[in-house]
């Protein structure tokens, strides 16, 4: 029996996120291929986005009845893992993989790995909770665990914090190309809006977070008023800014520019009704939005961070700015609505990227090598070149 087709053996997925992004994608992704395979279960909390996707897509889930923060997580985890028999955990972000760990380590026998989607110390900004959080990495390092890095970006990171390059595997986030790149038309969305019929549409999905940079995209927009009438901003999302960024955009009177559509369910729609992609972010691993918006063919205006900028080359895949420079992104936009032709160019040569670079079948193919023998001494670190 060859590698390729030994059993996985059960597997416990954990993923407590309160709201869907780009880890969850990869979690739903990743269920879907062990669906009728092999023997898992994905972990998350009761009501969450994550677990209403699971149930609509007949995923087996286990919703936790307990917020993050209390210990009975740690009896509800064990019980599942004694009666279930699962021999792996994999765990998707901080709080997961402190308590998935922590019981994984008291059950005894169990591989651990931690699937790390983003630089805890530098997405906090060197806080005290980055620090905390960077800490619960080494405490599965200590546990014996093994680690997943989604970029060459949190690759560098987890090795900055001290993990050893044998317990890390580079398996990098990918997405399904879309069947169809049809054109939606924008017309219904731009009345619903009020916007004029020739309005230029920035789009931007991510989380409503400090780290994701909306401020300075708020600011850029307000710098463009007088030059540039058409420009208007679609803000995909939800978070604990949502109501300082709002009080910004009031503030520099762009509510009829600015639009908040909270968390939505149509974001392919979404991102062919619209002429550009922003991330503006201060810290990123390998964005799950950006990788669709390529799928897509949108032009992209990224902050030159993280897997971002690994990923792509300045005015050939991407207009790249440097983060938290509002003067930067100004200026990128102010590009995109002046280069029609050339944004297009740009987003075809994303577009083939993301298709040559980035295969959902070899990201499952090497997850489930990483169930089967998660320490063996091999670390991928290759991936990634820059440009296309």
């Amino acid at each position: 029996m060859t590698d390729q087709t030994r059993q996985v053996p059960a597997v416990l997925i954990i993923d407590l996120a309160k709201r869907y992004g780009g880890a969850e994608v990869r979690v739903l992704d990743t269920a879907k291929a062990l669906h009728g395979r092999y023997p898992y279960t994905v972990a998350t909390l009761a009501g969450s986005p994550l677990h209403q996707r699971l149930e609509a897509a007949d995923l087996t889930s286990l919703p936790v009845p307990f917020a993050r923060s209390d210990p009975r997580l740690l009896i509800f985890l064990w019980r599942a893992i004694r009666q279930k028999g699962y021999a792996v955990v994999d765990a998707h972000n901080v709080q997961s993989q402190f308590w998935g760990q922590l019981v994984a380590t008291l059950t005894g026998g169990t591989t651990k790995v931690s699937t790390v989607h983003s630089a805890y110390r530098i997405e906090h900004n060197g806080s005290l909770k980055g620090r905390l959080y960077e800490q619960v990495l080494r405490l599965n390092r200590w546990w014996g665990g093994c680690f997943i890095a989604v970029s060459e970006a949190v690759y560098a990171y987890l090795r900055d914090a001290g993990i050893p390059s044998e317990r890390i595997t580079l398996i990098h986030n990918s997405i399904e190309l879309p069947s169809s790149t049809n054109e939606t038309n924008k017309q219904p969305l731009l009345k619903s809006l009020g916007w004029p019929e020739d309005a230029y549409i920035v789009i931007v999905v991510a989380r409503l977070e400090p780290v994701k940079g909306h401020t300075f995209l708020i600011e850029a927009m307000s710098q463009l008023v007088e030059t540039q009438p058409r420009l208007r901003c679609l803000i995909v999302g939800e978070g604990r800014t949502r109501t300082a960024l709002e009080s910004q955009v009031a503030k520099e009177s762009l509510q009829d520019r600015i639009h908040f559509t909270g968390f939505r369910d149509d974001i392919p729609d979404l991102l062919r009704a619209s002429d550009l992609f922003c991330l503006p972010s201060l810290s990123e691993g390998l964005p799950y939005a950006l990788l669709e918006a390529a799928a897509h063919r949108v032009p992209l205006l990224v902050t030159r961070v993280g897997g971002m900028a690994d990923l792509l080359t300045h005015k050939q895949t991407a207009f790249l700015a440097p983060p938290s420079d509002p003067a930067a992104l100004a200026e990128g936009l102010n590009w995109f609505i002046e280069h029609p032709q050339e944004a297009s160019i740009m987003g075809q040569k994303a577009y083939e990227q993301v298709e040559k670079l980035f295969s959902v079948e070899e990201m499952i193919t090497k997850t489930l090598d990483i169930y089967r023998h998660p320490i063996n001494g091999k670390s991928a670190t290759g991936g990634i070149q820059n440009g296309v």
